[in-house]
């Protein structure tokens, strides 16, 4: 649930003569989540927004929106005499990748083959070369 309208929000904390951390420790929440509450930047569960609404003396409804409500208004469709908008059947061509980028971003069992650079790998060493080169 989000805060309905910050302004009320405010008012009724001075109404009241509370501060955020005072309401923290009515509503048995922290400071910091009130702040974000009010800012609107965080979301409250339905028994902690009843918890506020209890301390401030207020209706949960009066003071809490919830997001379903929000999105149910946000998605609702102005009835507009314009017809839609079509999109164009074709799609614009894909840019290529440069050489570099292949290079780059190749999966790790190609880039380690690739650091040969056309070398033969070398041979590891056994006890028969060991013992040849002494």
């Amino acid at each position: 649930m989000q805060i309905r309208d910050r302004q009320r929000f405010v008012e009724l904390l001075a109404l009241h003569g509370l501060s955020q951390r005072k309401l923290a420790e009515l509503a048995h929440v922290s400071q910091a989540f009130i702040s974000l509450l009010s800012h609107g930047r965080r979301g409250a569960r339905p028994e902690t927004a009843w918890r506020i609404a209890s301390a401030l003396g207020v209706l949960t409804e009066e003071l809490f929106v919830s997001k379903t409500a929000k999105l149910e208004k946000a998605t609702a469709t102005p009835v507009t005499s314009t017809p839609p908008i079509t999109l164009a059947t074709t799609r614009p061509p894909v840019p290529q990748r440069s050489t570099r980028f292949l290079t780059r971003h190749r999966p790790h069992w190609e880039r380690a083959a690739s650091r040969t650079h056309g070398r033969q790998p070398r041979r590891p060493l056994t006890c028969r070369t060991m013992a040849a080169a002494a």
